[in-house]
């Protein structure tokens, strides 16, 4: 079976379409993953792959806008009529309209998936053009739900505990988040010194002066790592007690497939406002605590940290509603839908 898996650049939309790949090659199928200049570092080691430069509407940018996209209606077209796929797969994303339509055109087979609470706009403007609609979470209408596939290094199994320091992972997800230099911090200052010896951080910052982060730190007393990117992050979340982090669809899963308990801090300007309710869903089953990020984002998390320090029985609790053992079958459950839709 020849498989088409079209994804946006972002982390939220590519990385399940990456394990959902891995689980296709592991059974045979031929996989082409279609995504745009923002998502191609990530698909370096796929042989077959088709990377198009993103696509931002904007009114004063309007004729090159149009112009783009029809490069990518050609493009797609020539290669749909020589490959002649059996099933393409949209995770979402503005880039990946022009194809799923392309590909509804040549008779192809066409599944949508939706990883957030709420659905996005491309998936909104695509609904009609699907053969199968799949989606993370319950949501109603004709979506079925079916658990993300996750990638494959984040399904080992490492035991959570509890060590004597609370060993903290921040990551921004692919987008990075600044604000988090400041915000954490900030909250970390308001502890006491016996409080904050008790605290170790690993902190992916994307953006900012990592040398000047390191400082902060240092001249708090705590012990830091700090980078711009790290590639081993299921590595460093198995490590861990606590994660700090963005609540975008593909980090949750990733928590949930490990089992760790999580601080989310929505990005505030997403869509919808889609991470704030991805992030109540996992509040609400008492697997992670929830943060604005406002004016008074370090002092709440100031007082999450203290409750955690004075009980760490807490994390142990949070890390079991977190796990979702039926993430670990998710990608060859995955596989069978679209082996039936390709039939």
């Amino acid at each position: 079976m020849k498989v088409v898996l079209c994804a946006g650049g972002t982390g939220g939309h590519l990385f399940p379409a990456i394990a959902l790949a891995e689980a296709l090659e592991g059974k045979h199928h031929e996989v082409t993953m279609v995504t745009d200049d923002r998502g191609a570092v990530y698909c370096e080691h796929f042989e077959k792959k088709k990377v198009y430069k993103s696509v931002r509407f904007s009114l004063k940018g309007a004729f090159v806008l149009l112009f783009r996209l029809l490069g990518v209606f050609i493009s797609f077209l020539r290669f749909c009529k020589s490959e002649k796929p059996d099933v393409i797969v949209g995770f979402g994303g503005v880039f990946t309209v022009v194809p799923v339509i392309v590909g509804r055109m040549c008779g192809v087979k066409i599944v949508l998936y939706e990883q957030n609470t709420i659905i996005g706009r491309a998936n909104r403007y695509l609904l009609n053009f699907a053969d199968l609609k799949l989606s993370a979470f319950s949501i109603g209408g004709s979506w079925k739900v079916q658990p993300s596939p996750v990638r494959k290094e984040f399904l080992k199994e490492i035991p959570y505990r509890c060590d004597e320091k609370v060993k903290i992972l921040v990551i921004g997800g692919s987008q990075g988040a600044k604000s988090f230099s400041t915000i954490i911090p900030s909250a970390i200052k308001r502890l006491s010194a016996d409080e904050r010896s008790e605290l170790e951080i690993v902190q992916q910052d994307s953006y900012g002066d990592i040398d000047e982060l390191k400082r902060k730190y240092d001249g708090l007393g705590v012990k830091s790592v700090i980078g711009k990117f790290f590639n081993n992050v299921s590595e460093l979340m198995g490590k861990c007690q606590l994660v700090i982090c963005r609540s975008g669809s593909s980090t949750l899963m990733e928590l949930a497939a490990m089992g760790r308990p999580a601080i989310l801090i929505p990005f505030p300007r997403a869509m919808d406002n889609h991470q704030h309710l991805n992030a109540k869903r996992y509040v609400d089953r008492n697997a992670a605590w929830l943060i604005e990020e406002d004016s008074y984002a370090s002092e709440r998390l100031k007082n999450i940290l203290k409750q955690i320090l004075r009980n760490r029985e807490i994390l142990k609790q949070k890390s079991g509603h977190m796990y979702n053992k039926a993430l670990r079958d998710a990608s060859d459950g995955f596989v069978r839908l679209l082996e039936n839709v390709g039939k």
